[in-house]
């Protein structure tokens, strides 16, 4: 059995979220990791303590989190021109998470210029006061990756940038960052390695916090809601699939480890989806075929964003074989019977039955009777597995409940969210105006 104690790591599901969140445009992909690369080599040449290192190379990776609510893929110089916004929006989504409220507090305050930061720095929260060299790291990194032409040789766009910050140190840019960076900047290497080998936690050298099972199944919780508030059909949906497949777990005798990992996998099964254009995802009726080719990625994506967490093997086959079927049917990977184990056939119905239960703005969950015949169906067709369907059924008024009580917690979470985001922003907007008239 794992290591419950030690079960993975924040580094490696940081890591995760980060990929994720890049589904949205692969674009945009070396632009977090580039931002990232630099972010740390300039805190670290500032000489911040540790910490705050590792903090700034992880706000950097995911400062654009934001992002997530847009309708459409978007370029980097589109994110740019709502940078405060997507920072005001992005904290937001990550102060929910525990142990991010610093990332949180630092991606507040990365797309404020430093004479914007000293006009209202002290208005800000002592935790946020205190942070905010990180913020400027972050800017200044942010700044200058925006502008790399991986279509024009480097070197000759590193003096031009070099002498851009020069001219902005005090004013645009925190001195302390700019004069860091204009030392770690005349190595060709540094400027080489952002535009083409970006790999910034290959550079984590400090001490790893681990995270145990329980832990885990706790972020992932939270983890998940990001990644379902890309859509309002199916804010709710992660987190009836996790609650239906622990519950239905427990039933089927699974140890209380797997079960956990259950909910993991449930919360998580439908990161891949960020990839998806929400105009498919919120479409009413019927996919097309274009449309439905787009949708059979996402299980693949899953698997791509959770290979690489420390102990999630197993977790991440449950997560992407939920679209699988006993006879071979089911995609992307066409596993067979013997090719899917007792979690991946759970998820499977776990997903089913909690897409046909669940209300979404378009129509009412399928009421009892009509949503057992369709899982019954599944088991006649040969896709779905005879003996946990019907433990399910008879258990399902009380899976059922589990799984509307969690979404149903969800969607209080996903509306109280929208009404925080629109009186964070218009506070943001307020302060941008009084540093506007102090700017003079």
């Amino acid at each position: 059995m794992e290591n419950t104690e030690n079960f993975t790591d924040i580094r490696s599901l940081l890591g995760a979220l980060a990929q994720a969140m890049n589904l949205i445009n692969t674009n945009l992909e070396d632009h977090h990791q580039r931002t990232a690369y630099l972010a740390f080599h300039i805190a670290r040449e500032m000489g911040l303590p540790d910490d705050q290192v590792y903090l700034c190379g992880y706000a950097a990776l995911l400062h654009d989190v934001g992002s997530i609510l847009s309708d459409e893929p978007q370029e980097v110089a589109e994110i740019e021109r709502n940078a405060r916004r997507m920072a005001t929006v992005g904290a937001m989504m990550l102060r929910g998470l525990p142990d991010f409220h610093r990332v949180a507090d630092v991606i507040q305050n990365c797309q404020c210029s430093w004479l914007s930061v000293q006009h209202c720095g002290n208005l800000l929260p002592e935790a946020q006061q205190k942070l905010l060299p990180c913020a400027g790291v972050v800017y200044l990194a942010d700044r200058v990756c925006a502008v790399l032409n991986p279509h024009t040789p480097v070197l000759t766009q590193a003096r031009k940038i070099r002498k851009t910050v020069a001219s902005c140190r005090g004013t645009v840019f925190c001195p302390d960052a700019s004069d860091a960076f204009l030392r770690v900047s005349e190595w060709e290497y540094l400027w080489l390695d952002a535009l083409y080998n970006p790999q910034f936690l290959a550079y984590f050298t400090g001490e790893i916090q681990n995270l145990s099972l329980e832990r885990t199944a706790v972020l992932t919780r939270l983890m998940s809601r990001i990644i379902d508030f890309r859509s309002r059909f199916t804010a709710m949906h992660s987190a009836g699939v996790a609650a239906s497949a622990k519950a239905l777990a427990q039933l089927a005798g699974m140890s209380r480890e797997e079960c956990l990992m259950m909910e993991i996998a449930g919360n998580l099964h439908d990161a891949g989806k960020l990839k998806v254009p929400r105009s498919i995802l919120e479409k009413p009726g019927p996919l097309d075929k274009e449309e439905f080719d787009v949708m059979r990625e996402h299980p693949y994506n899953t698997a791509l964003v959770l290979l690489h967490v420390r102990g999630f093997e197993r977790i991440g086959v449950w997560a992407s074989r939920h679209h699988e079927k006993l006879n071979g049917s089911g995609y992307p990977f066409h596993d067979t019977a013997e090719d899917l184990d007792t979690g991946s056939r759970i998820m499977a119905i776990a997903d089913i039955f909690s897409a046909i239960t669940e209300d979404r703005p378009y129509r009412a969950g399928m009421p009892r009777e009509e949503s057992m015949a369709v899982l019954r169906r599944g088991v006649a067709d040969g896709g779905l597995d005879a003996d946990l369907v019907e433990l399910l059924c008879s258990h399902y008024d009380g899976i059922n409940d589990i799984r509307a009580e969690a979404s149903k917690s969800v969607v209080r979470h996903y509306r109280d969210s929208f009404r925080r985001e629109e009186e964070l922003w218009e506070n943001a907007a307020a302060r941008g105006d009084a540093e506007q008239e102090k700017a003079g």
